[in-house]
């Protein structure tokens, strides 16, 4: 089983804005709304020069197609999250989607705030986002252990109305992992969704997997180029359902979704066999209240596969079992709560003349990203850009 430890007014007006009246008014055919969007920023979208503007405080994290950093608004002197990427590494139209993307999302309480703001420098396309006080769900998770149950039960109800959400306008992730979930306090009484590099449209047909391995479900596994895979959201409440094992156990439940892994077979024989008092090694952990949970939202047949408020039924059930080793656990979990807690904080930040909410993380579009900590009293020492 794998461990889970393993401003000047001039520029402004050059800056894109979106409003919600803007969008309102466009097409609700989800492909036909994007195209627009995309099109419609592809002629707002101007070079600036990123050091006049923002002071670059700290690399937060990086992957194969750009980083992310932690920057200061030199005018207003907010902080926020700039999601850079590599000219050469993305093309200005999957830049500008998964941008459009985000900000259509954006207004939901647990999905990651997104500035109206896209530019490019010379060497990379940028758009800002809100940053988070604490970092990723991941930088939580305890080996062997997870988080506390009632952290664990947070979380899965803010994620589940997150993914309803994307869901509801016609669109789905495609790359549920606890690196994509933000926490804004250690308890996690507020986490956000973030990353759309992959998300994509229900209905569409991919010829190519995307996602973390361990999180996707075996349609997208065992998909193969000349078949493609049909995009819905049943993908998503896959990789939900991994993502609360992973949270409740530390562990992964599987390598991947596929036969010739043996935790993953056994899991699709006791799934075949329906009986909840039977679980192989990796599912014992699991209390017999919430096992019907798991079957459902990891039905190895996506057309059974429940939505993922499924949650929601079983927040009166216990989700860690009781063990001789409880105490032990709970010290562990428990070092989690016992650090100082950060509020959850909304911050409104000016762009250049332009108010927005901005944002942290990102594992980067088509990569995964590792993260540093976040502290809220780093030597802010500038680091060059594009020089």
């Amino acid at each position: 089983m794998r461990n889970i430890g393993d401003g000047s007014s001039e520029t402004s007006s050059h800056m894109f804005y979106f409003s919600q009246d803007t969008m309102a008014s466009i097409d609700h055919d989800v492909e036909g709304l994007l195209d627009r969007l995309v099109s419609f920023s592809s002629h707002s979208l101007h070079q600036i020069d990123l050091e006049e503007y923002f002071l670059i405080v700290k690399e937060l994290g990086k992957g194969g197609y750009g980083k992310v950093f932690l920057a200061k608004d030199r005018k207003t002197d907010h902080r926020m999250a700039l999601k850079v990427m590599d000219k050469n590494r993305t093309s200005q139209e999957s830049f500008l989607r998964e941008f459009s993307i985000s900000f259509l999302l954006s207004s939901h309480p647990n999905i990651i705030g997104c500035c109206g703001t896209a530019f490019t420098t010379t060497d990379y396309f940028v758009f800002a986002q809100e940053l988070a006080p604490v970092g990723d769900l991941f930088s939580l998770i305890i080996p062997n252990v997870g988080i506390p149950e009632d952290a664990v039960k947070r979380c899965a109800v803010q994620i589940s109305n997150a993914l309803e959400f994307i869901a509801d306008k016609g669109l789905v992730h495609m790359d549920m992992k606890p690196e994509n979930i933000l926490v804004f306090d250690r308890e996690c009484h507020c986490i956000k969704l973030t990353d759309f590099g992959f998300a994509g449209v229900k209905g569409t047909v991919i010829r190519t997997k995307v996602g973390s391995i361990p999180f996707m479900a075996p349609e997208m596994c065992t998909m193969t180029m000349s078949d493609g895979l049909t995009i819905d959201d049943s993908l998503d409440v896959w990789a939900f359902g991994v993502l609360i094992y992973c949270l409740l156990t530390g562990e992964s439940p599987w390598q991947v979704a596929m036969t010739n892994d043996e935790e993953y077979k056994s899991f699709v024989v006791w799934q075949n066999s329906v009986k909840m008092d039977s679980p192989p090694e990796a599912w014992s952990k699991v209390p017999t209240g919430i096992r019907r949970m798991f079957i459902d939202l990891l039905a190895i047949n996506y057309t059974k596969r429940s939505q993922s408020v499924e949650v929601l039924k079983y927040m009166s059930e216990s989700w860690k079992e009781e063990t001789p080793d409880s105490a032990t656990r709970k010290e562990d979990e428990n070092s989690i709560e016992s650090s100082s807690s950060v509020q959850p904080i909304s911050v409104t930040s000016t762009v250049s003349n332009m108010s927005c909410l901005l944002s942290t993380e990102a594992s980067e579009s088509q990569t995964e990203m590792t993260l540093e900590p976040q502290q809220d009293n780093m030597v802010e020492t500038p680091i060059m850009f594009d020089k």
